[in-house]
């Protein structure tokens, strides 16, 4: 009995139930799912932040993801996302949108994740059936690896600092109606900025609430002088008034004319190049679909560098490590790590003498750090361990102290191997300047 193809209804619906129940398993890891009895908004999947702490009743409820989930069964398949899922009324991408695209069968599984901003700004625009909206082919999507699920975790993350922003402006618009004065939440600030990349500056995030808390200090002074200026308005004994513009013109002394400076700490141009440099970064390895696997390089290479270094601790305090990195420059993926000790002796080619602060004397052009070549595939690096960490911690043992510390090793690699593909990060950006 020769045995009939299956419907295309039937197909279509049981790769739609596939596509559905892949995508619930995916998300239950870090969100409620929650269930539906039609369709919301166009939505297969509706995901809450997990916050015991508030409900669906509560006025400042946890913001709400929506998932649509497409299912490719083919090469040639094509989906269409309606427009009014993708945008809001005055037409900017919602944040709490996500597109989850799953193919493959059981062996060869792939996911794949698009943001609302990505459809925007990457796929046509269609209608259909009287529709405006997003046409999503499949060998677009799958041109290159910037939008594939390679980490699953991370791209969990996301999807969560997504939902916190967009949970943050809709508190926002709620507290400038009931507290005008009040200050915004300080900690929100783009996914892109809180990708755990590594620079010489300090923590992004924390640099950005830092000098949020600086402007909301300077909001209040201003709020103190323009409560001043409305009693100057209001009074009716120029005496009074001229008391009031006497505190004014000391909490404003700006020469001849109007003027509040800056407050110290909001005009860091530092911190500004930094945050470029970062979205620099992450647009470049994103688009390439390498994003993840450039986060991932910094732990490979923990890994690598301490199962060699750990059974030999403590060294000579006179030991340089030196360690190649053989990498995929394609996908990034660390391929070995080839390490040796060496005495610095031999490595300058003479004998050492060290004085009181350890350091080598005539040999002050000497990097205790630093990368010794690098080519694609390869970056060749010596540092100095006992310059960097010489005891263990309270509570660690040695091997534990050295792996967990941020020993500039990962900086200067990463640093090399990025510059390796796109350029030097700094040359990528032009300097800000605040005035």
């Amino acid at each position: 009995m020769v045995e009939l193809p299956a419907p295309v209804w039937l197909k279509a619906s049981q790769n739609g139930s596939l596509g559905e129940a892949r995508a619930r398993a995916f998300l239950l890891n870090r969100f409620w799912v929650l269930e539906r009895s039609v369709d919301f908004q166009g939505a297969d999947l509706i995901i809450q932040r997990r916050i015991t702490g508030k409900n669906l009743l509560d006025r400042e409820a946890p913001r709400l993801g929506v998932v649509q989930v497409k299912f490719f069964g083919t090469p040639t398949t094509s989906q269409f996302v309606h427009k009014e899922y993708v945008v809001d009324e005055s037409g900017k991408p919602r944040r709490e949108f996500f597109l989850l695209c799953h193919s493959g069968g059981e062996s060869e599984a792939d996911t794949h994740i698009v943001l609302a901003s990505e459809l925007c700004e990457n796929f046509p625009s269609t209608a259909k059936d009287g529709h405006d909206g997003y046409a999503v082919r499949y060998h677009h999507l799958v041109a290159n690896d910037r939008y594939k699920v390679t980490n699953p975790s991370l791209c969990l993350d996301r999807i969560e600092r997504q939902l916190e922003l967009a949970e943050f402006t809709e508190n926002r618009r709620f507290l400038s109606w009931a507290l005008p004065s009040a200050g915004a939440e300080l900690g929100a600030i783009e996914p892109e900025y809180r990708e755990p990349l590594s620079n010489w500056w300090g923590n992004i995030p924390e640099g950005f609430k830092a000098l949020k808390d600086v402007a909301q200090q300077a909001m209040i002074k201003v709020e103190e002088i323009f409560d001043l200026l409305g009693d100057v308005r209001r009074a009716t004994d120029p005496f009074v008034a001229a008391e009031k513009i006497r505190e004014i013109a000391y909490s404003c002394r700006g020469g001849h004319g109007w003027n509040i400076s800056l407050p110290d700490g909001l005009d860091s141009e530092e911190f500004f190049n930094v945050c470029q440099r970062h979205k620099v970064m992450v647009d470049r390895l994103r688009d390439d679909g390498v994003l993840d696997a450039f986060i991932q390089m910094r732990e490979v290479l923990r890994e690598h560098v301490f199962s060699f270094l750990g059974p030999l601790l403590p060294v000579s305090p006179t030991a340089l490590h030196r360690f190649s990195i053989h990498y995929d420059p394609l996908t990034l993926r660390v391929l070995a790590v080839d390490n040796q000790l060496q005495e610095v002796g031999e490595y300058l080619g003479f004998v050492v003498e060290m004085d009181k602060w350890r350091r080598i004397k005539g040999a002050d052009d000497f990097e205790e750090h630093g990368v010794e070549k690098a080519v694609a595939g390869r970056v060749d690096y010596h540092w100095w361990p006992c310059k960097y960490v010489l005891r263990a911690d309270d509570g660690k043992t040695l091997a534990e102290t050295y792996r967990s510390a941020d020993n500039p090793l990962y900086n200067d690699c990463l640093d090399a191997i990025f510059a390796l593909r796109y350029g030097e990060p700094h040359e990528l950006v032009k300097r800000f300047r605040l005035r």
